[in-house]
């Protein structure tokens, strides 16, 4: 996100005998508006600001994190350094789904085929697909493509969600893999960011008709910066695929 500063120069014609002071102003002027458009191309471009205060250890956010962590893997050392980055601004690599993986696993659960993703800075995304025979609901390893109601072709009320810890976004809809379209407009958003004083669902539905997709503006505690989160179902070839960033 870029910040930009920037104001039409007004030309002042200032008479010779005016004193040399007001030339001195207009110089310190210049150099203040250069200060902060400085500051500002610092404080909005790159690394984001760091929260005003540290997540609480107790939360519910970092509970449920560290209880996502384990289950899937992710060391003690690992964790730690994952939260005490997020406090301090950084995003993890698992926020987007097309960053770079060290390691992909598949599995085949009995409630479903999960893609375990994991990251260079240690970050993981679990993503299940439920089997086509089941009609499963929540808990921590539910996550991706959940809740189905199946008649051939046509997967009907589907929870398309994502977990990466300490962001999770969620939408409902449902899909046709032989027309490979989405068949109704997405409903139920939902999402929990952790250390966000605020977020909103800025949009839900359907930007072209193989699409499904949330977009969430979230902003941090403390100092102002306000972020973006977006989830996508996207019907292709005859399958179903979510992604985020």
């Amino acid at each position: 996100m870029v910040l930009g500063l920037g104001n039409d120069a007004a030309r002042v014609a200032l008479l010779p005998s005016e004193s040399d002071w007001i030339e001195e102003l207009f110089k310190t002027k210049l150099k203040v508006l250069a200060a902060v458009s400085l500051a500002a191309g610092m404080a909005f471009v790159g690394a984001v600001p760091a929260m005003a205060e540290p997540i609480a250890t107790d939360s519910a956010e970092v509970v449920g994190a560290r209880s996502f962590f384990t289950e899937f893997g992710v060391d003690q050392a690992t964790q730690d350094d994952l939260i005490t980055a997020y406090e301090a601004g950084e995003e993890w690599d698992s926020f987007d789904s097309s960053n770079p993986t060290t390691s992909v696993v598949a599995e085949s659960r009995a409630d479903g085929a999960y893609t375990i993703s994991t990251f260079e800075d240690g970050s993981i995304s679990v993503v299940r697909i439920q089997h086509a025979t089941e009609d499963l609901t929540g808990g921590v390893s539910t996550r991706g493509i959940t809740q189905c109601q199946v008649s051939g072709a046509q997967y009907n009320g589907c929870k398309i969600d994502m977990w990466v810890g300490l962001v999770a976004l969620s939408f409902y809809t449902s899909y046709n893999l032989s027309s490979n379209t989405v068949t109704s407009v997405p409903w139920g958003g939902g999402y929990s960011i952790g250390g966000a004083c605020g977020a909103s669902i800025t949009y839900l539905g359907r930007p072209f008709a193989s699409r499904a997709q949330m977009n969430v503006q979230a902003t941090t505690c403390g100092a102002p910066y306000t972020t973006w989160f977006e989830l996508r179902l996207d019907i292709v070839g005859g399958s179903a695929n979510v992604s985020w960033t």
